[in-house]
């Protein structure tokens, strides 16, 4: 009886430590080919370097395996991203300032004001006259 318990628990144990390194290695190539950008420097699972020049919404990669000078240009699939050399940083979301807000409503203000500025510089031209 104690034989199934121990042959149990040595299965039980061989179904978890196969487990928990795949799901942590699938989580890294998840994370991987989220992040791959233009300009990262990366290698194929068939061992082809190349910088990537253009990434597809349809899971393909552009990629330049020639020089900067005579470019050669391949399509893959992201799947076949086996490792990243060189990452590209994410580029940087630039902050819309308020300032061109508030310039865009100076005009309106000012017509405005110019068209509340009228009716009265008409008044004072009105009452000079009289």
């Amino acid at each position: 009886m104690t034989t199934y318990i121990i042959i149990g628990v040595v299965l039980v144990l061989m179904i978890v430590l196969t487990i928990i390194p795949q799901k942590k290695r699938q989580k890294q190539q998840q994370e991987m080919m989220n992040s791959l950008r233009v300009g990262t420097k990366i290698m194929t699972i068939g061992r082809m370097v190349g910088k990537i020049t253009q990434v597809n919404a349809d899971n393909t990669l552009i990629i330049n395996v020639g020089t900067e000078d005579s470019p050669t240009l391949i399509v893959i699939d992201k799947n076949a991203v086996g490792l990243v050399l060189e990452n590209v940083a994410a580029p940087a979301v630039e902050e819309v300032p308020a300032e061109p807000a508030a310039e865009e409503a100076a005009p309106a203000d000012s017509a405005a004001e110019e068209a509340a500025e009228a009716p009265a510089a008409e008044e004072t031209a009105e009452k000079e006259e009289k």
